[in-house]
C-alpha cells in the first residue's frame, strides 16, 4: 500500500514538472535569429508570447525584414479577436479568401485605414513608419484611448518629411515614446521592420492600452552619429588605401577603398555619376547593369553611417545610418572618413552621387 502511495505521489509529482516544462516551452520564443543580447529581444518575446506575431519558418523571425501595410492589419485584428467582417472593404486588390481580407474589411469598418488611392489598399506594399504610426493612433481612437499626448517635432532633422495626414499621430507616437528616432532622425518614410513593429506594439499594449502613456518627452537634439575607429584590412608595407571622392550635389567627401577584387572591379568604372534610391531610410543604393566580380562576402555584425558595400554582387550601397543585425551577402568596399553632414547631403528619395578617384 505504501509503495502504491509513493508510486502514484512521484507521478503526480513528475505530471506537474511536466505540465510547467510544457508552458514554459510554450511561452519561450527562442529564434535562431534573435539573440539575447539584441535590443528587440524583449519585444519579440512579447508578440511571440501573446500571438501577435509569429516567426517565419525555420525557427527564424527574421528581425529586419520589412513589414507589409497587410501584416499590420492583421495583427490589430488579432488583438481584436479576430471579429467576423463580411467583404473586403471596397478595396480593388484585396481578394476574396486571402489571410489579410477580414482584417482588412474589420479595419476599414471601423475607419483604421482608409487606402492608398484609386480604391486600393496596396495589401502587399511595405508599411512606411508613419503609415503604421497612423494606422495605430487610428485604432487607439476607435477603441476610446488616450490619445491627447502631443510633443513637438522641431528637434529631429527631418520632421519635415511628414506627410499632413501622418502629423498628428506622430506627434502623439512620439509624445507617448512609442516611436523613436535615430541619430536625431524619425525616418517617418522609412520602411518598418519586424522588429520595430514588434517592439511598438508592445510599448502600445502596455502603456496605451492600459491608459499608462509614458510622460511626454522632449526629442533629443540631432547629431551626427560618431563613428568608431573601421577595422582595416592590413595591407602590404608601404602601400595605403585608395582614396575616392564622393559628391553629392556641392558635399564632397572622401573614402578610403580597401583592396580586393571588388574595389578594383569598381575603380574601372570610374568617374561615373549615378542615381541611387532611397532604401529603409538609412541607406542608398545603385544597382550595375552587370555584376561585379566577388569573393568571399559576410554579413557584418554592425553596419556604421559612411561605409560603402556592394550587395548581391550588382548593388552599391552607401550607408547613412548606423545599425546592427544587416543582412549577408556583402562585400566591404570602403568608408567614409568623416561623415559630418552626410545624411543631410544624401536628404531623402533619389539622389545623384558623383565617384571618382584621382589621377
Amino acid at each position: 500500500m505504501k509503495r502504491k502511495q509513493t508510486s502514484r505521489l512521484i507521478s503526480l509529482m513528475l505530471g506537474i514538472v511536466l505540465i510547467f516544462c510544457m508552458a514554459a516551452t510554450a511561452f519561450a520564443a527562442d529564434y535562431n535569429d534573435v539573440a539575447d543580447s539584441v535590443w528587440y529581444h524583449t519585444a519579440i518575446d512579447y508578440v511571440d508570447e501573446n500571438n501577435l506575431m509569429g516567426g517565419t519558418g525555420g525557427g527564424n523571425f527574421e528581425p529586419e525584414t520589412p513589414i507589409t501595410r497587410a501584416m499590420l492589419v492583421t495583427v490589430l485584428h488579432r488583438i481584436e479577436g479576430s471579429p467576423i467582417v463580411s467583404g473586403n472593404g471596397g478595396f480593388s486588390d484585396v481578394p476574396d479568401g486571402s489571410y489579410y481580407t477580414t482584417a482588412v474589411a474589420w479595419a476599414e469598418a471601423n475607419q483604421i485605414i482608409t487606402g492608398v488611392s484609386d480604391g486600393r489598399f496596396a495589401p502587399y506594399s511595405l508599411i512606411t513608419r508613419e503609415q503604421f504610426a497612423t494606422i495605430l493612433y487610428r485604432y487607439a481612437g476607435a477603441k476610446s484611448y488616450d490619445t491627447s499626448a502631443y510633443v513637438t517635432l522641431d528637434g529631429y532633422t527631418d520632421a519635415s518629411q511628414v506627410s499632413p495626414y501622418a502629423e498628428t499621430a506622430m506627434h502623439w507616437m512620439v509624445g507617448t515614446q512609442n516611436m523613436q528616432g535615430s541619430g536625431g532622425r524619425l525616418l517617418p518614410i522609412g520602411s518598418t521592420t519586424r522588429a520595430q513593429a514588434a517592439a511598438m506594439l508592445m510599448r502600445f499594449m502596455e502603456s496605451i492600452a492600459k491608459g499608462e502613456s509614458a510622460e511626454p518627452t522632449v526629442p533629443p537634439q540631432p547629431t551626427e552619429p560618431e563613428r568608431p575607429a573601421p577595422s582595416v584590412p592590413a595591407l602590404p608595407e608601404g602601400e595605403e588605401m585608395i582614396t575616392m571622392n564622393i559628391k553629392v550635389g556641392n558635399t564632397s567627401f572622401t573614402a578610403k577603398l580597401y583592396d580586393n577584387e571588388t574595389t578594383r572591379a569598381l575603380i574601372e568604372q570610374l568617374p561615373m555619376t549615378v542615381n541611387m534610391s532611397e532604401l529603409n531610410g538609412r541607406e542608398k543604393h545603385y544597382h550595375f547593369p552587370n555584376d561585379l566580380p566577388v569573393g568571399s562576402t559576410e554579413k557584418p555584425a554592425t553596419i556604421h553611417a559612411g561605409d560603402i558595400m556592394l550587395w548581391s554582387s550588382n548593388t552599391l550601397v552607401l550607408f547613412y545610418t548606423t545599425f546592427s543585425n544587416s543582412y549577408g551577402g556583402y562585400v566591404k568596399i570602403g568608408y567614409i572618413e568623416d561623415i559630418s553632414g552626410l545624411t543631410s547631403a544624401l536628404g531623402t528619395g533619389s539622389v545623384q552621387v558623383t565617384f571618382s578617384i584621382n589621377d
